[in-house]
């Protein structure tokens, strides 16, 4: 009985060894217009679950499956929003983040990149 106890009072700690947050701020933007300093915070996390082979966005407008591609210095994020917008997030190795809006609006492209930073947590 106190074996099962036990692993009850660590399977929590179990399932988040397979879990790794990238907490990502953006500072700064891009689109027609040029670059821009962010005036309302932009935060992007994503986690990234080892063990189920899922990862996810958390963002401004909830969370969502995405699709992670990894290289030996990067990370990239892909996401296909509900309207057939592609969004995509690469991490380097150093944690400096981009992340590009290809969104399309009434016919119309409204490209922007955002700059940023992200932390491991």
């Amino acid at each position: 009985m106190k074996l099962i106890a036990a692993f009850l009072f660590m399977l929590p700690v179990l399932a988040f060894a397979g879990t790794t947050t990238y907490s990502c701020n953006y500072s700064s933007y891009s689109d027609q217009e040029g670059n821009h300093k962010v005036k309302k915070k932009f935060e992007l996390n994503f986690i990234v679950d080892k063990a189920s082979g899922k990862s996810y966005l958390l963002g401004n407008n909830g969370s969502s499956e995405v699709k992670l591609l990894e290289s030996s210095d990067q990370l990239a994020f892909i996401e296909v929003t509900a309207t057939g917008n592609i969004m995509t997030t690469a991490i380097d190795s150093k944690l400096n983040s981009v992340h590009s809006r290809n969104s399309v609006m009434f016919g119309e492209m409204l490209p922007s990149q955002y700059y940023g930073k992200c932390e491991v947590k």
